[in-house]
């Protein structure tokens, strides 16, 4: 059972290099190569670990509170059986378990384009080279803010960031021209699990398993959830907020 998800954010980045690939002998270590420029500046995103290098990228997290960081110490630690599974010698997140990098927010390369490869390898320089990347957001944190940090940063490496392809002139003048596509994104939510409602779910779940359900803060992906409104005071004298409750028992999805 948990309580709320990651929200997400999506951005489509394409680097520039000559208008039409040309030969690697003739040219290969003169005209730029944007997969080579791509590949430094999305190495220069993250450390080694994993850790996010882009300036105010960890500062809106809101922190977990104590029922919830109880709830994570009694979650199961799978971690050496799912690096066995997924043959993986060493985990990123600097030591901390996968529980618990849920609930930070990451940066993630989900797919890389540029030129040819296999079969169809040729010899050439590209005239692009193009990633698509998204971040997870934890709650607290706005997904148009999260863009434009990211932003922030790719100008801050020295490329001229423009939302459309290049023209003629820009290329001249520009060295490094990247193109962003923002595809938008969603909040993350996180329900309190101290309210009296999550507390009653919890032992109604709880009594239905027997006491062996795990119960968790926040799942790591998006998820299809039923939402309920109560009032919510807070110890106010009157209600004047109305807070949305969320609780979800998945029934599907492996991983």
């Amino acid at each position: 059972m948990f309580f709320g998800n990651r929200g997400d954010i999506g951005l489509d980045i394409t680097v520039y290099g000559p208008v039409r690939a040309l030969h690697s002998g003739h040219y290969g270590n003169w005209a730029p190569n944007p997969a080579m420029e791509l590949s430094r500046l999305l190495a220069s995103m993250r450390d080694d670990n994993g850790r996010v290098l882009i300036d105010g990228y960890y500062d809106d997290i809101v922190p977990l509170s104590a029922i919830e960081k109880e709830a994570l110490s009694r979650m199961p630690d799978n971690d050496a059986e799912l690096e066995r599974e997924l043959g993986i010698a060493k985990p990123e997140g600097g030591g901390k378990k996968l529980v618990e990098l849920i609930h930070e927010p990451s940066l993630n390369v989900r797919g890389l384009r540029s030129a040819y490869v296999g079969d169809g390898a040729q010899n050439v320089v590209p005239e692009k080279a193009e990633a698509s990347i998204d971040a997870r957001l934890v709650k607290g944190e706005d997904p148009r803010k999260k863009y434009e940090q990211i932003v922030a940063f790719i100008r801050k490496q020295g490329f001229y960031v423009i939302d459309r392809e290049p023209t003629m002139d820009e290329r001249r003048e520009h060295a490094q021209i990247a193109k962003i596509v923002d595809e938008g994104g969603y909040r993350a939510s996180r329900t309190a699990m101290d309210l009296p409602v999550s507390k009653a779910l919890v032992q109604v779940v709880q009594d239905a398993a027997g006491g062996t359900a795990v119960i968790a803060p926040t799942l790591g992906g998006a998820c299809r959830c039923i939402y309920s409104r109560i009032w919510d005071c807070r110890g106010l004298a009157c209600p004047s907020r109305i807070t949305t409750i969320t609780s979800t028992v998945p029934m599907k999805i492996y991983d």
